[in-house]
């Protein structure tokens, strides 16, 4: 029961994180009322994949710290649910090739030193 409720927790943190960073990244960069999809500046792209990178990692970090077994598992778990959540967004959205692969790439490391970092602490 812990173990699904670290997972809760996780990615709730992790998706509030992703938000945060959004936000910052509307606040930085507001749509312009001739908006352009199809050619939008770098800089939004850049700020979308340390979203997800951080919220991926928060995810795990936090799932794993707060289960009591498996943990390394249950940090995975959490964090491969925003991993598929930036996938849909990569593929949703379509930035280019590149963004996406970046993307993808960024948060499956991030999920996995998340869950590494979180199972790694001490228990007492």
């Amino acid at each position: 029961m812990r173990s699904i409720l670290s997972i809760i927790a996780g990615v709730l943190v992790g998706v509030f994180g992703v938000f945060l960073v959004k936000m910052i990244n509307l606040s930085l960069y507001p749509n312009p009322v001739d908006l352009n999809v199809s050619d939008p500046d770098l800089a939004v792209f850049v700020l979308i994949i340390i979203a997800h990178i951080l919220g991926a990692f928060i995810a795990a970090f936090i799932a794993s710290m707060v289960a009591r077994t498996k943990r390394l598992n249950v940090g995975l778990l959490a964090g491969a649910i925003l991993l598929s959540f930036s996938i849909w967004t990569s593929f949703s959205i379509g930035p280019p090739n590149v963004v996406s692969i970046l993307d993808i790439v960024g948060t499956s490391l991030a999920v996995f030193l998340g869950a590494k970092m979180g199972a790694s602490r001490i228990v007492g």
